[in-house]
């Protein structure tokens, strides 16, 4: 898995033409790329102990808090005995804590002051979250922000409707770029050099799918063109249907998706309905998430 630093378009309709959207020979070949779990990192600037330490700390999901310095290793592709003084480290600095009763670590409460100066707000606005949780209720659905890392998208918050589902991501959930309608708006915000040098990550990430998925993600960045969102019915799961919306701003990308069960959102009220209501909402999120202080 490579770190790419990416250039991003700044509006729909700057997007790249999908004609040649995995060409790698658009690709920029200079671009710095630094291999996880790698030794050959091509930036003189570049920190590698530094590096390592956040390798280390990517490791723990909802899905994993507990991880041995075995499963690390295993993970991050470093020897076992750089893991081990990594380690270590962050358990003197409060970034991992140590079970008292096995070589098991988790993350330490010593994060947490990142994790909320990384956030435009705590709660990223009142009346913010106020329109996302309306917009699930209307539609039985979960909204969810998400920001990139690395080829997934992780899930910074979550509303859920009265009646929405309860197993389609919480807060900390790492979405497949490849597979998920967040990953692909995040796509949608790439330059075409960018875009042709993600192309070999993306078929490794998608499988024997990729041909179909290549095609989907084609068509959904055209939608995304005319209509500013894009959909994925079915691909990350068969049962769920997902709408999307990136959000531009001068620190990063931030992706709004709604989720919902086929049978309760359709594809054709998807498209029609939800999808022009998320591109609405993500505009007026924009301002917010562009800066310190309250959403609007």
């Amino acid at each position: 898995m490579q770190v790419v630093i990416f250039n991003r378009c700044d509006a729909h309709s700057q997007a790249p033409s999908q004609l040649d959207f995995f060409d790698t020979t658009t690709a920029d070949n200079s671009m710095t790329v630094h291999k996880r779990g790698d030794k050959d990192y091509k930036s003189s600037t570049f920190v590698i102990a530094l590096a390592r330490g956040f390798e280390v700390l990517r490791c723990f999901e909802v899905k994993r808090p507990e991880l041995s310095t075995m499963d690390i290793a295993k993970l991050t592709g470093l020897p076992q005995s750089t893991v081990w003084r990594l380690c270590n480290t962050l358990v003197e600095l409060g970034c991992l804590v140590r079970h008292p009763d096995s070589d098991r670590l988790s993350i330490g409460l010593g994060l947490l002051g990142f994790g909320y100066a990384a956030l435009p707000t705590p709660d990223l606005g009142e009346l913010a979250t106020i329109e996302m949780q309306r917009l699930a209720n209307e539609f039985h659905a979960g909204i969810s922000l998400c920001i990139p890392e690395k080829m997934e998208m992780l899930i910074v918050k979550r509303v859920r409707g009265t009646e929405g589902l309860l197993s389609a991501g919480a807060v900390g959930t790492r979405l497949p770029m490849a597979r998920s309608a967040a990953g692909w708006a995040y796509l949608a915000t790439l330059s075409a050099e960018d875009l042709a040098g993600l192309a070999s990550q993306l078929e490794k990430q998608a499988g024997e799918q990729w041909p179909e998925i290549r095609s989907i993600i084609d068509d959904e960045l055209r939608r995304y063109k005319e209509k500013g969102f894009l959909v994925n019915t079915g691909i990350y799961r068969a049962e769920i249907n997902y709408a999307a919306v990136p959000i531009v701003v001068d620190s990063g990308v931030y992706t709004l998706h709604c989720s919902a069960l086929a049978s309760v959102l359709p594809a054709s009220i998807l498209k029609n309905e939800v999808g022009p209501r998320l591109v609405a909402l993500a505009a007026r999120m924009r301002v917010g998430l562009g800066r310190s202080g309250e959403i609007y």
